[in-house]
């Protein structure tokens, strides 16, 4: 059977397990579904889109797919920023955003369940209702879904001091691309089951199998929170000061940077006053409230130890939102400007003791390439950065030039012990990065490893083929 015949074959048997209304092949209805978040990556139209209602329902469309070797691409909102979810090959999409149920929410014993497409913010809504939440926040949280942020092991700004992801996931119900269905972890906060499967499915990002629910473990909410905003002289201040509190023993809940460029982006097109200064830091505190004034006594000489030009706090509610916003809305407003037509979003990390020397190497590579818009922001306090530029990839010249820049900062990144990314993954846009990282540790067998352990549990290649390795 030709792969048009079997794909065809595949879809009318897929309607009889999901129903004829879930099963989109209408241009209109398929086309948003061409691309991810990142412009600069090719789309490719999949030649349809399930969306189907249980794991049931995920496991009869998976056998399905193997069946007929069709590949498939598993697909929470599509906000990640590398290709990830872009349905290469004439592909099937599984769009799980039916699947958004809160199970069960456990407050004694620090849990709760859920299913894969539900939005981070609407799980937090629930959460909070009882004093808690889920503590990692990516920028795209109103619409970002659990499942795929566990399989992108995404972060987000209250990352400085709540990590990833993958800290938080106690056990997940995944259908293997055979179709088989597995539960791994538990509702236990400590659980040893051997080799740890559950994290072998965190940051797989669809390679592995798809996550339809997920047991995640929560947090009581912050006791006081205080947001202070800092600028300094430079970039590489600022950069500076967040191993300069680090030592002095504050762990922020979140630490966040934005340069000149992306602060005055943010003050015309939002309407918010910045300080004066070549950029600034966002820094949140928690913690009881008879605490933050020392906490904030510290921070500040901390900062001016760094060169400060302005420091002001406030626990006001609608001032922090304003100052959250500030960097929240840091890549949308930037791609509101958009002075050219295609974006390109680095995601380098280092060590945080490193990133003046990685702040300083990015504007140098980027006078070498000739990048004019540049804006660089990031989740600075774990040594995140995610330098964004615009560049119109439709001029050879440059379009050379402008990959070039993506890939010497991925390099800059690995020479000062740091990952070609910390959050938004490989995909396809970061492949040759991933191999450079691996070849620097001396360690390139490693890429094997995984393309080893992506053929035993899909020995026909058909869980979003093309992307990581």
């Amino acid at each position: 059977m030709s792969k048009e015949g079997a794909i065809r074959e595949f879809i009318e048997e897929a309607r009889k397990i999901v129903g004829d209304e879930f099963v989109l092949t209408d241009i209109e209805d398929i086309y948003p579904y061409a691309f991810d978040a990142m412009t600069a990556v090719p789309h490719a139209i999949p030649a349809a889109v399930i969306l189907p209602g249980s794991t049931e329902e995920v496991s009869g469309v998976v056998k399905l797919a193997n069946k007929y070797k069709v590949p498939i691409v598993p697909r929470g909102a599509g906000t990640s920023l590398t290709g990830a979810v872009v349905p290469y090959g004439n592909a099937v999409v599984i769009d799980l955003s039916r699947m958004n149920r809160v199970i069960e929410i456990n407050i004694a014993d620090e849990y709760v369940i859920a299913e894969a497409g539900i939005r981070l913010d609407d799980l937090n809504a629930e959460l909070m209702k009882y004093g808690f939440y889920l503590p990692p926040d990516p920028a795209s949280s109103s619409v970002a879904t659990l499942g795929a942020c566990i399989a992108e092991d995404s972060g987000g700004l209250r990352g400085a001091r709540y990590g990833t992801f993958r800290q938080w996931v106690l056990g997940l119900e995944v259908v293997l691309p055979t179709g088989e269905v597995i539960n791994v972890g538990s509702k236990c906060l400590k659980h040893r089951q051997g080799i740890n499967l559950v994290q072998l499915f965190v940051g797989h990002e669809g390679l592995l199998g798809i996550i339809t629910k997920a047991i995640m473990r929560i947090w009581p909410l912050p006791e006081k929170v205080v947001r202070i905003l800092v600028s300094f002289p430079s970039p590489e201040d600022a950069a500076r000061a967040v191993a300069e509190i680090k030592k002095r023993r504050i762990r922020p809940l979140i630490m966040e940077f934005l340069d000149r460029k992306t602060m005055d982006v943010v003050e015309s097109a939002a309407g918010i006053k910045l300080p004066p200064g070549q950029a600034m830091l966002v820094i949140d505190l928690e913690g009881a409230p008879e605490a933050m004034p020392r906490y904030i006594k510290i921070v500040e000489e901390a900062c001016k130890a760094c060169n400060a030009v302005h420091f002001e706090w406030s626990d006001d509610p609608v001032v922090m939102e304003k100052l959250y916003y500030a960097r929240r809305a840091a890549y949308p407003l930037s791609l509101r400007t958009r002075p050219k037509p295609d974006c390109l979003s680095e995601d380098i990390t280092v060590p945080p003791s490193k990133l003046p020397e990685l702040i300083k190497g990015i504007y140098e590579l980027a006078k070498k390439y000739k990048i004019e818009h540049l804006f660089v922001f990031g989740h600075i306090g774990d040594g995140n950065v995610h330098p964004q530029f615009f560049v119109d990839l439709s001029d050879p010249e440059e379009r050379k030039r402008a990959f070039e820049f993506f890939k010497e900062i991925m390099r800059l990144a690995i020479s000062l012990g740091g990952v070609v990314s910390g959050e938004h993954g490989i995909g396809v846009i970061k492949k040759e990065g991933l191999v450079e990282e691996y070849r620097a540790k001396g360690s390139e067998y490693a890429i094997e490893i995984i393309k080893k352990i992506k053929s035993v549990l899909d020995p026909n290649n058909i869980l979003n083929p093309g992307k990581v390795v």
